[in-house]
């Protein structure tokens, strides 16, 4: 009798452990999940933030244009970027002459 008891005793503390692992998996997924949500969030906020400073950068070329456009004296133009389309985009914008 007293084997069966300590048997008895014995699945019941594997059971406990098997439950206390359970638990420990289910808390370490939880913050798996918290972490990728807070994941998610700063690559939201960072393609937020690109998109701002892709316009800003679009605003500042419109802005350089206009200003190289403006002068009365006419333009010599040279363009340094390492943007192909940046540097097509400014090329036909300027108004410039050949020296």
């Amino acid at each position: 009798m007293d084997e069966v008891v300590h048997s008895v005793k014995r699945v019941t503390d594997i059971i406990a452990e098997i439950s206390a692992a359970s638990q420990e998996q289910s808390t370490g997924i939880e913050q798996v999940n918290q972490a990728i949500a807070q994941m998610d969030q700063v690559v939201q906020q960072n393609a937020a933030l690109v998109e701002e400073a892709a316009a800003a950068a679009e605003s500042a070329e419109e802005q350089a244009v206009a200003l190289a456009n403006d002068t009365e004296f006419g333009l010599a133009a040279y363009l340094y970027t390492r943007d192909l389309a940046r540097s097509w985009r400014v090329s036909e914008a300027i108004e410039y002459g050949i020296v």
